[in-house]
């Protein structure tokens, strides 16, 4: 943030002159917090609604900046929403399968958040074809239907690495 010079008397009125800066330099820095806040959150929407866009099942999923003022600052969140899908085998919600994939076929490697979320190739409960080519599901128009499972272009993670990349250069022309 560029220096700024609080300057005044040592009087009552330079006083509180010195006071009204402050209060203005205070509700300036707040503005500048929030839109900080709001600028790191458009950039991985940004990056986010690509990587959804690049999936067949992005259309299945919302995306939503939800943020609030805070007696610190301001909190700015991210949110995805995915549909649920059930068939016999369980329940998923696409946005797991868009985030972190199904099957190897598309998905040679897991989301580099997989283990720490518990997530991955392999992982949904009762799988038996992820290590497959490819499988056969029963859809909800009820036919078959051949996969190779589902990509993970990965929305959430690859907002968080833009907001981590940009959080510097965005900070710097809020602050300016």
């Amino acid at each position: 943030m560029a220096k700024r010079v609080i300057r005044g008397n040592l009087s009552s009125k330079g006083i509180q002159n010195i006071i009204n800066q402050l209060e203005k330099y205070k509700v300036d820095l707040h503005r500048k917090t929030e839109l900080l806040c709001q600028r790191l959150a458009e950039a991985g929407q940004t990056v986010a609604l690509q990587s959804i866009n690049d999936s067949p099942l992005g259309k299945t999923i919302t995306l939503r900046i939800e943020m609030a003022p805070r007696p610190e600052g301001c909190k700015a969140i991210l949110v995805a929403t995915g549909q649920t899908k059930s068939n016999d085998h369980g329940t998923i919600n696409t946005l797991l399968l868009v985030e972190f994939g199904a099957g190897a076929f598309y998905n040679p490697s897991d989301n580099p958040k997989a283990g720490e979320m518990g997530y991955g190739i392999g992982t949904f409960p009762g799988q038996i074809h992820a290590f497959e080519d490819g499988w056969y599901y029963w859809g909800e128009d009820e036919k078959w239907h051949y996969t190779h499972g589902t990509r993970a272009t990965m929305p959430m993670y690859n907002a968080s690495v833009a907001i981590r990349t940009q959080v510097a250069a965005i900070a710097k022309e809020v602050f300016r």
